[in-house]
């Protein structure tokens, strides 16, 4: 994502060393994902809501001004 200009909050290897949160990892979240089994060739999928840091983050984000 740094590559094209938008550098995932939490990640200091490729985003900004001084992060404005104090983060466990990076802020990057699935709801769904899906994908072909290479053995069985049967579609699988997985949801997840977001985490609640996730979610408590992206509310910071939304109030700040």
């Amino acid at each position: 994502m740094a590559s094209i200009h938008h550098p995932l909050l939490g990640d200091t290897v490729y985003g900004p060393q001084k992060q404005p949160y104090s983060l466990h990892g990076q802020m990057l979240h699935a709801e769904i994902l899906g994908f072909t089994h290479p053995v069985t060739g049967q579609y699988m999928e997985f949801r997840a809501d977001p985490p609640e840091e996730y979610l408590q983050t992206l509310e910071k984000l939304r109030n700040r001004k």
